[in-house]
């Protein structure tokens, strides 16, 4: 999924390059412009800044080592290309000589790059410095009107082109809101603008947006991926953390204003300043954000470094746009930025007082209790009351019900009652060929004592037979071990006749033997369990996963004769004529020969106790009552109650009631650990600083000269701490709280162009700087570079005021254009590159969903607190994690809560963010998809479907009896605007369809109507 949107990125941006690099170039040839883009594609990666893969000791990245005198000549002599060695070299007929060689794999330069090289030769060889690192400055003269709108027109004019027309009010509304608040518009505030708003009217529109308490939650869904913000550690373990409250203040940092070069020196050295906060520490979570890797077998210090070296990416990603991991290895080969440059940035962050532990290991931490979390605590205790009095008033509704069935079942139970069947199997096989015998009792013996480890399955048609059992209803299975009869002491092949069993599995095959269906299995019951070499506890529970080093066992125990384990099934299910019963017993433990000696496997079609315990059933009691007493003895009061708990288990509402109680229970245990102290990884120095070397070849143990703290001499200067050779490093002069003044410092030429950037591309689908983690030499120059220049100068003199920003791209035309555009400007411009129309671009999914339930009246507002589990489908947890997991969406109104604060497991992000990053490392580029996926989410996920019916009955209740204005009051709440006639036509005709044709009622009908309109094209786009 996230490579197709990857690949559609690459390919929505390969045209724009390819059309830049066609225009002719009129005028004198601009070398940072013009030539170093060619020269870095075909020539830095051997003649660059990397001197350690620099060939024939030639630089071609600066201009002394491209016009120093060489054996042969220079490689560039100013003024004459003829003269010139790279002239004579990349327009070579010889494979021996031409540049790039051939082996390289580079494409060999075409026309248009031979004629700029040879012109630029010719016309002096000016060199330049690459214009992001040239602190921008604003476009001269102050002529009226918009500047953005100035600078545009400026550039359209002399393209032929002019701005488009305004958008319509309802899509330019609807553009607003979604950019500012990620939700769509308030319906009072559309009605207010009326039909023709005037300027005051839209800039009064804007103000109310920027001051919606949703803006600070849309801000921070943008900060979240380049932030790599999530619930879980990551790696195998995925351990579960408390970070969540850094999350909720950077929605308040945003939302109280708070300017965004404090923003970033609070994040990075929040913890350094004086007398710091606690909410200035908790700040510096951004830099703890990172995964946390807890496997067995790592080298601590190994994922410290790769912690450390995070961080530094991060930065260069976030507020530099570099790729700064390139210099990790060795001299970045295209960016002016060297190993030491990078090692010396990192050092920043090398004396973290941290260890490279994970979970409860990775201080250091900071306890917290979030001011956030009392509503929803009041909230799960006030559903968990709730759902406590449902069961009560189901039960109690029962009583009578339960009586009467006693009174009709009792005369059954004369006879022996026995719950359990025995698994008579028609077939038998193993993994490793060993031999296993059926006994006529049913009983199943190995005959192969010598295979390491084998998997048993037995298999039977008995429930399809007249003679079967009579089972047809299967809610548990039960395994019994004992010692086989023979040479041999013990249940299983060991020395100690001990056995480790790794896995059973249930599974139904269909009549024409085609297909498979796993049956799940919830839980386990043990008669006795162990504690195993190579099993992680030895329980029974070990059976329900995937995970060979879990599983049942009888070490260490002293045992009778046999051992006994029984497990429920998560569904009851019947089994039909045709269909046969497969069990799987394993026995996959490293501890060789632990598989059991003999065994035998029952079903029963009993619910509740029956298939939570090793006794009797709570009916088998009740017969050995009846067969034991005397003919008027009263039932036992506790048995009577048992066997009460065993009939609810048949009845369906209070299952469902049950189900949903034990979900408030747990969610209401969530809520108290969140309302209480939680603890929050953030950043705090050592005492005594590390010692920061350069790594050779990047390995994290090979340490090689050592740095300290400098910023990269490539960009600008910043404070001195002196020359960065000394090996001490015992006082440095250079704090964290130095490199995060450096990079908001104004000399900076990068971090108010990069965020500007940002913020251009959550507006306009794509930066100005179509490459936004990359301003370096690779990444795309900027369509407007004066706009963007303008932009990030203005940022920073408004004291980098990001609602100041906003207001200022928002209210020029340029963002206010239509969408639509003539054939002619499609075929010119197919990607608005030139910015002649309005952006156009599916809105991101999560903002989908968040429009799903804002439409249909269900959005939960309120801000900030614990994560919540919206729905999603069944078992994807379960397949990523070998069943360790197991994902349980929110019941109740916590769920209808913005995706902001969905949970976020890295190994297994949501999966109806089909277009997000996976927030395993830091990532600006934002994904735009139209994938089959995207439709089947918006159809079929639960979210959607809930939404459509929440909104068509809204609208049913509001019009019973006028089908029209039914439909048209789903059609504003969806599209902010009314349906023609036409339109109108369209859904009724589907809806008569839906009931005539396909038996649908007029409830699901009307949710049809709303699903249709919640999927079309223009509800999911930003038009």
């Amino acid at each position: 999924m996230q490579l197709t949107a990857i690949l559609i990125s690459i390919a929505m941006l390969a045209p724009a390059a390819a059309a830049a690099a066609d225009e002719p170039v009129n005028g004198p040839v601009d070398f940072d412009r013009d030539v170093r883009p060619i020269l870095s594609d075909s020539c830095f990666s051997c003649h660059g800044p990397d001197a350690s893969s620099r060939a024939a000791d030639l630089r071609l990245d600066t201009r002394e080592g491209a016009t120093a005198d060489r054996d042969g000549g220079a490689a560039v002599v100013p003024g004459s290309a003829e003269d010139s060695e790279l002239w004579a070299r990349i327009q070579s007929e010889f494979d021996f000589e031409l540049m790039p060689p051939p082996e390289s794999h580079r494409a060999r330069l075409g026309p248009r790059e031979l004629d700029l090289i040879r012109r630029w030769i010719d016309e002096g060889a000016e060199w330049s410095t690459h214009w992001a690192f040239i602190s921008p400055v604003k476009a001269a003269g102050e002529a009226p009107g918009h500047p953005i709108d100035r600078l545009l027109s400026e550039r359209l004019d002399r393209d032929g082109l002019a701005l488009s027309p305004g958008a319509p009010t309802h899509t330019l509304a609807r553009r607003l809101a979604f950019d500012l608040t990620g939700l769509p518009p308030d319906p009072e505030a559309l009605g207010a603008l009326g039909a023709e708003p005037t300027d005051a009217m839209w800039s009064n529109y804007v103000d109310q947006l920027l001051a919606s308490p949703h803006f600070g939650e849309r801000m921070t869904m943008w900060w979240l991926d380049g932030a790599r913000y999530a619930d879980t550690d990551g790696f195998q373990q995925d351990a579960v953390r408390t970070n969540w409250p850094w999350r909720d203040w950077v929605t308040g940092a945003f939302q109280s204003g708070m300017p965004f070069d404090e923003f970033t020196r609070l994040q990075i050295a929040g913890d350094l300043l004086p007398d710091a906060t606690e909410e200035q520490i908790l700040a510096t979570c951004f830099q703890r954000n990172h995964m946390h890797n807890g496997e067995g077998g790592r080298n601590a210090e190994e994922s410290r470094v790769d912690y450390v070296r995070d961080r530094t990416n991060t930065i260069g990603t976030v507020w530099l746009g570099l790729t700064l991991e390139c210099a990790q290895c060795h001299d970045h080969k295209f960016d002016p930025i060297s190993q030491r440059d990078y090692y010396s940035l990192s050092a920043f962050f090398d004396s973290i007082d941290e260890t490279g532990s994970a979970g409860g290991g990775a201080a250091p931490f900071l306890k917290v209790r979030s001011s956030l979390a009392a509503s929803h605590l009041k909230l799960a205790e006030e559903e968990l009351r709730q759902a406590t009095e449902d069961v009560a008033a189901l039960e109690e509704a029962q009583r009578p019900v339960f009586k009467q069935w006693m009174d009709s079942t009792e005369s059954d139970r004369n006879e022996p009652y026995e719950a359990w069947s025995t698994f008579a199997p028609d077939r038998v096989c193993t993994a490793e060929g060993s031999v296993l015998h059926v006994r006529a009792d049913g009983w199943i013996e190995c005959a192969s004592p010598d295979a390491v480890q084998e998997d048993y399955l037995i298999e039977t048609d008995g429930f399809a037979r007249s003679e079967g059992p009579g089972l047809a209803r299967v809610t548990g299975l039960r395994v019994e071990v004992e010692r086989a009869t023979g040479p041999g002491a013990g249940l299983a092949f060991t020395d100690d006749g001990d056995f480790i069993m790794s896995g059973i599995k249930l599974r139904v095959r269909s009549p024409d033997a085609r297909t498979l269906r796993n049956v799940e299995l919830v839980r386990a019951t043990a008669s006795v369990e162990g504690h195993g070499v190579d099993a992680q506890n030895g329980r029974a529970s070990g059976l329900l996963d995937d995970d060979p080093r879990t599983g049942w066992t009888t070490r260490g125990q002293s045992l009778e004769s046999s051992a006994v384990v029984v497990l429920e099934v998560g569904e009851p299910f019947d089994v039909h004529p045709g269909e046969s019963l497969i069990v799987e017993v394993q026995h996959r433990s490293t501890v060789p020969k632990s598989h059991v000696r003999a065994f035998r496997v029952l079903l029963t079609g009993e619910r509740g106790a029956a298939v939570r315990s090793v006794d009797a059933t709570p009916r088998e009691r009740w017969s050995q009552h009846i067969a034991s007493a005397a003919p008027d003895a009263a039932l036992p009061q506790d048995l009577q109650e048992v066997l009460f708990r065993q009939y609810l288990e048949g009845v369906a509402a209070w299952q469902s009631a049950t189900r949903a109680k034990a979900r408030f229970a747990a969610q209401h245990a969530a809520a108290a650990r969140g309302a209480g102290e939680l603890s929050v990884t953030v950043l705090r120095e050592r005492e005594k600083p590390r010692v920061t070397s350069i790594l050779t070849r990047g390995v994290w143990d090979q340490k090689g000269e050592t740095v300290t703290r400098a910023f990269p001499g490539s960009l600008h200067a910043g404070p001195d701490a002196g020359p960065n050779t000394d090996p001490a490093w015992s006082d440095p002069a250079l704090t964290r709280l130095d490199l995060a003044n450096w990079i908001v410092s104004p000399d900076n030429p990068l971090t108010a162009r990069v965020i500007v950037n940002q913020i251009w591309q959550q507006l306009f689908g794509r930066g100005l700087v179509p490459t936004p983690s990359d301003f370096g030499l690779q990444g795309s120059r900027p369509r407007y570079p004066e706009i963007l220049d303008w932009l990030a100068v203005d940022f920073v003199e408004h004291g980098w005021d990001l609602r100041h920003l906003l207001r200022t791209i928002v209210s020029s035309q340029t963002y206010a254009q239509a969408s639509e555009a003539s054939p002619e400007l499609l075929a010119r411009d197919p990607y608005n590159d030139l910015l002649a129309r309005g952006a156009r671009f599916r809105l991101p999914s999560w903002m989908l969903r968040d429009a799903a339930l804002a439409a249909s009246d269900q959005l939960d507002a309120r801000v900030g607190g614990p994560p919540m589990y919206p729905h999603q489908p069944p078992g994807v947890w379960e397949d990523v994690f070998n069943g360790r997991f197991r994902y349980e969406p929110t019941l109740g109104r916590s769920r209808l809560r913005r995706t902001l604060y969905a949970f976020w497991r890295r190994n297994a992000a949501p999966t109806y963010l089909f277009d997000m990053a996976d927030r395993r490392t830091c990532s600006v580029d934002l994904r735009h998809t139209n994938t089959p996926l995207q439709a089947l989410t918006l159809l079929n996920d639960a979210t959607f479907v809930e939404a459509a019916e929440a909104l068509s009955a809204h609208a049913a209740e509001e019009f019973p009896d006028r089908l029209t204005e039914r439909v048209q009051a789903m059609a504003l709440a969806v599209l902010q605007r009314r349906l023609d006639s036409d339109e109108i036509a369209v859904c009724l005709e589907l809806r008569s369809d839906a009931i005539t044709i396909h038996g649908l009622g007029a409830a699901a009908a009307d949710a049809l109507i709303a699903s249709t309109l919640m999927n079309l094209d223009e509800a999911i786009t930003h038009e």
